[in-house]
């Protein structure tokens, strides 16, 4: 997950030439429309994009296909921010999940619920698959829960998730927690936990990652690990770790990606801590 910035898109103007742009599918009922989604547009940029606070346009089934077809094949010269959307803005982190990687576009608000939508450049979000895994859903059963936008919810900068280890060590089960059980947006952290974050891709990368570092954390530590051939304890491994996160934080622009997740939960787990450093100091 990571706050980002769109890029500034006329959002009005794009809009305003495809209505006026005879010979398209949505001519002339964008026309008709064109000021009822110019309020909409208004809705959704004070709004943040939050689904609790707008209500989707009514407009008939030929335009919503046509609007959605405009998503998917832009007209000759218009709306050519999607594909610089889709592996420009945050090209090495999905700002959605927090996973290495994006590829696709998130309609935050799903094109089929909200098709007025299908283009504004601010409900476009970059993401990895955890678009697909996550489907439609952008909301709960009960206000505030949602999930999280980019470009709106600045609480992206602080720590918000940590790993959970339980069980053996080599092949522990590994969860994902909210950090601060106080959170003012405690709820909108859970419902995005649920809904976003936890599915197989997540679940797969966090036991691969253990088990390499598990069998081999001389390796995949080496460039934070103390030179001195010294044996190391829990504290001291927690010492480089620490750094080792950080300098991963700062490295992709934010403190919920997936490294920084996992290696905040380990550095709270002090038993574990110990049982990697002997590890380490075996295999050195």
């Amino acid at each position: 997950m990571k706050k980002i910035d769109p890029p500034a898109v006329d959002d009005i103007k794009e809009l305003q030439l495809l209505a006026d742009k005879e010979g398209l599918g949505s001519y002339p009922s964008l026309m008709n429309e064109y000021i009822q989604f110019r309020s909409q547009y208004n809705v959704y940029n004070k709004s943040g994009g939050n689904p609790w606070n707008i209500a989707s346009l009514p407009i008939s089934d030929d335009l919503k296909k046509a609007l959605k077809n405009h998503y998917g094949s832009p007209p000759k010269g218009r709306l050519q921010f999607i594909e610089e959307y889709r592996r420009g803005l945050s090209p090495t982190l999905c700002p959605m999940c927090g996973g290495f990687g994006n590829g696709t576009l998130d309609h935050y608000l799903p094109k089929d619920d909200y098709p007025e939508y299908s283009f504004f450049s601010k409900n476009l979000v970059p993401a990895c698959n955890c678009n697909a895994l996550r489907g439609t859903t952008v909301k709960g059963a009960e206000s505030p829960a949602r999930v999280i936008h980019p470009y709106y919810d600045d609480f992206l900068a602080d720590r918000l998730y940590q790993s959970v280890f339980q069980g053996d060590f080599f092949t522990p089960s590994i969860s994902i927690e909210i950090i601060d059980k106080n959170h003012p947006k405690f709820d909108i952290l859970r419902f995005h936990l649920d809904e976003v974050i936890k599915n197989k891709a997540t679940q797969g990368w966090f036991e691969k990652y253990w088990s390499d570092l598990s069998q081999r954390p001389h390796d995949k530590l080496g460039l934070v690990l103390p030179l001195s051939a010294q044996d190391l304890n829990g504290a001291d491994l927690k010492v480089s770790l620490e750094r080792y996160r950080n300098h991963m934080d700062k490295d992709h622009d934010t403190p919920n990606n997936w490294l920084s997740i996992f290696y905040t939960g380990l550095m709270n787990d002090n038993n574990r801590l110990d049982q990697l450093a002997a590890v380490i100091n075996r295999n050195r």
